[in-house]
Parts: structure tokens; C-alpha cells; sequence
């Protein structure tokens, strides 16, 4: 059974099992629900295709992003294994089946087995911490590139850093 599983926001940690179907958005009649600003009353789709499982953008207002890349509305998508899915502002994994338990005190798996780590040299012993502090760097890039940060006039962008203190 395939699996939605929720990494950020007010449903952090939460699973939604489905078969066949998911639609994903703010409607009642949706079986991933999700109370996000950035998310549509009927966000996406993900149906199965030919064997496998599609996701499709419904026409959402922020778009649907599939390991970071923003697919257009209509669009199909197929979905592997621990993909990261971007509703809005909300991060989910695609699990092929539901997702595995987890060992008491893993921290890190926001970014595990999605994001390539080649050619990372690590600088000290404590390895847990490094990878942490390098996913969150990742992470952080990630959100100033969807928020179009990096394309704000430095007075814009010092006053929008007031604001959030």
C-alpha cells in the first residue's frame, strides 16, 4: 500500500495510506488533507498509471514539486521510492510501500536516501552532527530558491529579516 508520509508542518509525522488513489488538498473529500496556506482546495492527484503510481498537479495555485523541480499543471509525474513531494509549503515523502519504523534517536531523515551525498568530504568524527548541519543548509538553500529569496535588493531582504525576528 502506498504512503504519504508528512515531515513538516501541523501534520508532521503523520502517514496516509492509499491504493489506488490519493487526492491531495484542503477539501474535506480529500484523502491527504492538508491545512496550508500554500495548498489548494484540490491540490493533486495520485492515481495509478500503467503499473505505477502518477502524481498530477490539479492546477494548484503554488504548484507541486517532485524532488524539487515544480511540475506544471496536467503534468505526470511518476513517483520511485522516498521521493520528496512539496505541497505548498508542506514536505512529504512517497513511500512505494508504507514507510519503515524508525530507531529511537534517528534524527535525520528529512533528506536521507533523496538527495545524493557524493563527494562530500566529512570534517570530524561526529558524523550524525555534520549530516545534520548539512542537511539543514540544504534545506535552507532550498527555501530561499522557492521563495525567490535570493532575487530580493538587499534593503528588501534586510527588511523582511527584521520582520521575522
Amino acid at each position: 500500500m502506498a504512503t504519504i508520509e508528512i515531515l513538516s508542518g501541523a501534520l508532521s509525522g503523520q502517514t496516509f495510506a492509499f491504493q489506488e488513489e490519493a487526492k491531495v488538498g484542503k477539501d474535506d473529500s480529500c484523502h491527504v488533507r492538508i491545512n496550508d496556506p500554500g495548498v489548494s482546495r484540490f491540490h493533486a492527484k495520485i492515481f495509478r498509471e500503467g503499473g505505477a503510481l502518477v502524481i498530477e498537479d490539479l492546477g494548484s495555485s503554488n504548484g507541486t514539486y517532485v524532488n524539487f523541480k515544480k511540475r506544471s499543471q496536467g503534468e505526470k509525474t511518476a513517483l520511485a521510492d522516498k521521493d520528496i513531494v512539496f505541497f505548498g509549503r508542506t514536505v512529504t515523502k512517497f513511500w512505494v510501500e508504507s514507510p519503515p519504523d524508525k530507531p529511537a534517536g534517528v534524527g535525520v531523515d528529512f533528506l536521507r536516501e533523496t538527495v545524493p551525498v557524493k563527494g562530500i568530504t566529512w570534517q570530524s568524527a561526529d558524523l550524525e552532527a555534520e549530516l545534520r548541519s548539512w542537511i539543514k543548509e540544504q534545506e535552507q538553500i532550498e527555501v530561499c530558491r522557492r521563495l525567490r529569496l535570493h532575487q530580493l535588493d538587499p534593503a528588501s531582504l534586510d527588511r523582511l529579516l527584521q520582520q521575522s525576528r
